[in-house]
């Protein structure tokens, strides 16, 4: 039950990669209040600039880095996996990945292991395809925004957004988007499932982008998550930690279709 939830949570935060086409430390400045701009006129640009990268941007492949950990009372790790992959991609929203290598608790999983635990993995992957962006214009009369102002981000003047999912349910986020100013790229995410398990104490989710040639992307996914679940008449306490790292990122190699055909 634990790793199903684990696992929901997070591959709903991958399949937002597909949605946006998709080690910094965040530098960000107090929200400051504006007129100078409406919250539509920023979501009809964010859109314009979306449609520019999809057009541009044919396919795409970066390396991903994965650290799973679970936390003791003590603040110790119970558990920790650590995942390399390559990730594939094209813009109609079609998704291969590649796994390189899996540590589980310091044992690095053979190439039968890796196979088997892989296919788990993928699994999870392909239940969050659903996910219905609020910066995915086809979702955006699902949520109500809301211009909290300006700010800064990695030095970089950002317009702060605030969503909400007009329906809590699966599939739906809340949370706040740093929109760069000048080119209306999307520079951070920090969001939460509308529809939160109850055994899910705190949850605190992040999509971080940088500059890719010219093209700002996905290099950086945080998650920490509390988790209470009764078993039987005792309380099982665990803190989920995941971060991801996107680096190597190549853009129009010409991926073939083939790659994507399983």
């Amino acid at each position: 039950m634990l790793v199903n939830i684990r696992s929901s949570v997070h591959m709903l935060i991958i399949s937002i990669l597909a949605f946006f086409y998709s080690v910094i430390s965040v530098m960000s400045n107090p929200i400051t209040p504006t007129k100078e701009i409406s919250i539509q006129e920023i979501l009809r640009k964010l859109e314009i600039r979306q449609k520019e990268i999809k057009k541009e941007v044919s396919d795409i492949t970066y390396m991903a880095k994965t650290v799973y950990r679970e936390i003791d009372k003590d603040g110790s790790a119970k558990k920790e996996v650590l995942v390399d992959k390559k990730i594939y991609m094209k813009n109609d929203d079609r998704r291969h990945e590649e796994y390189i290598s899996m540590i589980i608790d310091g044992k690095k999983l053979s190439d039968d292991e890796l196979k088997k635990e892989s296919k788990e993995w993928q699994k999870n992957n392909s239940r969050g395809k659903d996910t219905k962006s609020p910066l995915d214009e086809k979702f955006r009369n699902d949520y109500v925004f809301k211009l909290l102002g300006s700010s800064v981000f990695n030095r970089q003047p950002v317009w702060v957004i605030e969503f909400k999912a007009k329906k809590k349910e699966d599939n739906y986020i809340d949370g706040k988007a740093y929109i760069l100013k000048d080119k209306f790229d999307i520079a951070k995410v920090d969001f939460t499932p509308a529809k939160i398990p109850s055994v899910i104490k705190n949850i605190e989710l992040s999509l971080i982008y940088s500059d890719i040639q010219g093209y700002w992307l996905p290099v950086k996914f945080q998650m920490a998550m509390k988790l209470d679940v009764k078993v039987v008449f005792s309380m099982y306490h665990k803190d989920i930690r995941v971060e991801d790292t996107y680096y190597q990122h190549k853009l129009n190699i010409g991926l073939d279709d083939s790659l994507f055909s399983s």
